[in-house]
């Protein structure tokens, strides 16, 4: 019987995809519809799910052609395709997790008043785009000539960087890439907690907002399967790290969005009779924005790379729609790129 793990993959894959799908079309809808502010941080969360959909499709079809599978089942010509596709989910994946951090780093400096949370969230950033540049770069130029990664299964010449080397810039990736999760996770906690609202809803808030780190989670299962590089047998030997790559992909792209949907929670809360304030018009859930992009109240620009409003620090605002009141940042401003890999191939012979 041939041992085949690809409908595994296959099935955390499709699932994945379309969870993450589902949160992002929530988001889009709160951000157009509810609130009328479609900002920066939207645009890479849609870019993200882009790369997300793109790395499935790469990988079903790898599955279809040999991931999975051992070598010794599969055709020279079955291998070469499948080793192409999952070079492919290398790209997807680094263009993903870019998407997703840069989207979550600017959706928390829309919340935040503080310089010195500026700086922490721009420093984790930096720090993101700066291995993500090295993964991505690692990921592309990992064989030469670029193409001898899936065309040594046709006995092409060429050669890869040392396994070695890869399994360390891997596992120092992931332990950067964990402290920066945790970092965008924790921070929230500070936040909400200068905010003026009931202890309750800042309570309620806070697991909201800290799902950042969640996709953490993924990257640390991960760092179980790095040795797993260093095999004969590259397409079997490998679906547990293809499947914790998508699930981070997955998981960053579903917490990041579930994080801004608390106007449609209270929409939702108000229609259903579940809200306790006091409302005799209706749903309160309205933008809080003028055609500059800033809230009515309480105006506070910074210069710099980003200008935003932030939350009003005392008022009846902040107990009615919490985060609503912030400015996004808007499509005109220009944000700093981040970039950001994974796992990485060699010479799977």
């Amino acid at each position: 019987m041939i041992e085949n793990r690809g409908p595994q993959l296959q099935g955390v894959v499709s699932w994945m995809v379309s969870m993450a799908f589902v949160a992002m079309v929530l988001r889009v809808y709160v951000r157009i519809r509810l609130l009328k502010a479609f900002g920066w941080d939207d645009a890479w969360m849609i870019f993200a799910m882009l790369m997300h959909i793109m790395f499935a499709t790469c990988a079903i079809a790898g599955v279809h052609y040999g991931t999975g599978r051992h070598f010794k089942d599969l055709s020279p010509e079955g291998i070469y395709k499948a080793l192409r596709y999952w070079w492919l989910c290398y790209i997807a994946y680094c263009l993903s997790m870019i998407g997703a951090k840069i989207s979550i780093g600017l959706f928390l400096l829309r919340i935040t008043p503080k310089k010195i949370h500026h700086w922490i969230i721009y420093t984790v950033m930096g720090l993101t785009v700066l291995t993500g540049i090295v993964f991505l770069f690692v990921t592309v130029f990992q064989c030469m000539p670029i193409s001898y990664f899936w065309g040594q299964a046709l006995g092409a010449d060429g050669s890869c960087i040392n396994i070695y080397v890869i399994i360390g810039l891997t596992y120092l990736y992931s332990v950067i890439s964990a402290i920066c999760d945790f970092t965008f996770g924790l921070l929230p906690i500070v936040l909400v907690w200068d905010l003026n609202m009931s202890r309750n809803s800042k309570i309620a808030l806070i697991p909201i907002l800290s799902m950042a780190c969640v996709a953490s989670i993924a990257v640390i299962v991960r760092m179980g399967f790095v040795m797993k590089f260093v095999t004969n047998d590259f397409l079997y030997d490998t679906v547990d790290i293809a499947i914790w790559s998508d699930v981070e992909q997955g998981l960053a792209i579903t917490a990041g969005s579930l994080a801004t949907l608390r106007p449609l929670y209270r929409l939702a809360s108000d229609r259903l009779g579940w809200s306790t304030r006091a409302s005799s018009n209706g749903p309160k859930i309205k933008s809080q924005y003028d055609r500059s992009g800033f809230s009515d109240h309480n105006k506070r620009k910074r210069s710099g790379l980003f200008s935003f409003t932030t939350v009003n620090p005392g008022g009846k605002e902040d107990e009615e729609y919490g985060l609503e009141n912030c400015r996004p940042i808007k499509l005109e401003e220009y944000v700093v790129p981040d970039m950001r890999g994974s796992w990485v191939g060699h010479n799977v012979f």
